[in-house]
C-alpha cells in the first residue's frame, strides 16, 4: 500500500502484504509506571482467586513493594470488599484520569465497585463491554508507580482474560485451583490457554486443599484427596502452595479485614514471583558503544552482570563466529537470561525462547542507557522490530521499522 511503513503489527488496515497480525497491546498512560504485572486466573469459579489475589498484594506490600490491584472480574467483583472500601473512585484534579482507591496501607485498587452509585447494583454488561472496561482500568487510571500489579481475573477462557491475555502486558500468571478432580480439567485448559497465547506461567496454587483438626491437627482432605502434583507434572509446572480451609480467611474477606489477615502463608508464592523471569546477565548487540541492529549479524555482545537490580561489572565478548539461531545457544552457554537488541527475525526468537532468553527488542542508542532504562522499567519490547530479510530473494532488506540503514547481504 501506499504510505506502508512496514509496521504489521500497529497497521489496522487489511492488506495483501501483511505479514504479522496487528498487536492489541496496550500502552500504560504518561502518569502510570507498573513494573510487573501478575494475573491470578482460575480454569472454575468459587476456587479461591480474589483470597490470593488480595492476599498476595497485602503480602507483597509487606516485603516493601508498591503494590496495586486491577479488578478485571467486572461482573463479580469482590476486591473493594475485601479491603473494607467504601470511597468511590474520583478523577484527577486535570480530569484526565481516573484516580484508584487506595488502602489503609496504601495498595491501590481499581473495581467496578468504585464507580457504582451502590455496591450490590448488578453489572449487566456485554462481552466487549466489559472487555473495554478492563481496557480502561490499565490505560485510563492513575496508577503512578506501582512495582507489582495483581489482575483478578474472571473464571474460564472466554472474553475478559482473552483481552487481559492480549492487552496486558503480563510477566506471568498464577493458576488457582482446588482439589476436585473436575477442576484438574478445567485448570488443564486454563494451562493451555496459556500456553496458546505465549504468557508464562509461574505456577499452580490449591485452595481449600485441606481442614486441620483442631484437636489433634490431622490434614483431613474435605474434597478429596489432592491431583495437584499430577496436574503440575504434566505441565511441568511448580505447586507454589496447598491452602487449608480456614474460617479466618472467610471472615478476614467479609470484614474487609483482608490487610490483617496471615498472608504469609503465600511466602512460596510471593517468592516465585520475586524470583520468576528474574534477571542476572544481560546481553546486548554491541558495536562501538551503541546497540547493533541486526541481531544475527552482530559479531559482538557486551554483557553485564546484574545483582539486586544494578550493574556490577560487564564485558565485551565475540561471538566466536556464531550467527542467526545458533547465537541463542551462545548466550545460554553464557549464562544469558535477557537479550536487548535492535531488530531479529522470527527464527531468532523461537530459538532464544527454547534456550529460555527474554528479549526487549526494538532498542537503539547508547547500550548501557538501554541497559539502565531496561532496569528502571523504562524499556519496553517492541513487537515490531523484526527483521525480514529471509522474505526476500534480492539479497537486500531492511530491518524492523524504518529499517537499520545496512544490506546485510543475504
Amino acid at each position: 500500500m501506499a504510505n506502508c511503513s512496514g509496521s504489521c503489527g500497529t497497521c489496522g488496515e487489511n492488506c495483501a502484504d501483511r505479514k504479522e497480525p496487528m498487536s492489541l497491546m496496550l500502552e500504560s498512560n504518561e502518569v502510570s509506571n507498573v513494573k510487573k504485572v501478575i494475573g491470578v486466573v482460575s480454569g472454575k469459579g468459587g476456587v479461591g482467586k480474589s483470597l490470593v489475589t488480595s492476599m498476595l498484594s497485602v503480602l507483597m506490600n509487606r516485603r516493601g513493594y508498591k503494590t496495586a490491584v486491577l479488578d478485571a472480574d467486572v461482573t463479580g467483583p469482590s476486591i473493594p470488599k475485601a479491603f473494607g472500601i467504601k470511597s468511590k473512585a474520583t478523577a484527577s484534579a486535570d480530569g484526565k484520569y481516573i484516580l484508584p482507591a487506595v488502602t489503609k496501607t496504601g495498595i491501590k485498587v481499581m473495581s467496578v465497585n468504585l464507580i457504582l452509585e451502590d455496591d450490590t447494583d448488578p453489572v449487566i454488561f456485554r462481552g466487549p463491554v466489559i472487555a473495554g472496561t478492563v481496557k480502561q482500568f490499565w490505560t485510563d487510571v492513575e496508577w503512578d508507580d506501582v512495582d507489582y500489579m495483581f489482575v483478578d481475573m474472571p473464571p474460564g477462557t472466554g472474553d475478559v482474560p482473552l483481552t487481559v491475555f492480549q492487552s496486558l502486558p503480563l510477566d506471568g500468571i498464577v493458576i488457582m485451583t482446588s482439589p476436585q478432580e473436575l477442576v484438574g480439567m478445567v485448570v488443564a485448559k486454563a494451562v493451555k490457554m496459556a500456553e496458546m497465547m505465549n504468557i508464562p506461567i509461574i505456577g499452580l496454587v490449591e485452595n481449600m486443599s485441606y481442614v486441620e483438626c483442631p484437636d489433634c491437627s490431622k490434614h483431613i482432605s474435605v474434597f478429596g484427596e489432592s491431583h495437584i502434583d499430577d496436574i503440575a507434572k504434566q505441565h511441568n509446572l511448580q505447586v507454589l502452595a496447598k491452602l487449608p480451609i480456614d474460617p479466618e480467611f472467610a471472615k478476614a474477606c467479609d470484614g474487609g479485614m483482608i490487610e490483617l489477615s496471615r498472608a504469609e502463608v503465600l511466602d512460596n508464592v510471593a517468592a516465585a514471583i520475586e524470583n520468576f523471569g528474574m534477571v542476572n546477565k544481560i546481553a546486548v548487540t554491541y558495536d562501538n558503544g551503541e546497540v547493533f541492529q541486526h541481531f544475527g549479524h552482530t559479531e559482538t555482545f557486551k554483557v553485564y552482570n546484574i545483582e539486586r537490580g544494578s550493574v556490577v561489572s560487564s564485558e565485551v565478548i565475540g561471538t566466536e563466529g556464531a550467527g542467526h539461531e545458533s547465537l541463542a545457544g551462545f548466550l545460554k552457554e553464557k549464562g544469558v537470561n535477557l537479550l536487548i537488541c535492535g531488530n531479529l527475525g522470527d527464527g531468532a526468537k523461537k530459538a532464544l525462547g527454547a534456550s529460555g532468553v527474554q528479549i526487549i527488542a526494538g532498542a537503539q542508542g547508547s547500550a548501557d542507557d538501554a541497559v539502565n532504562a531496561y532496569l528502571a522499567g523504562e524499556l519496553k519490547h517492541n513487537a515490531d522490530a523484526h527483521c525480514d530479510h529471509h522474505d526476500h530473494e534480492d539479497g537486500e532488506h531492511s530491518c524492523g521499522e524504518g529499517g537499520c540503514g545496512h544490506n546485510c547481504g543475504h
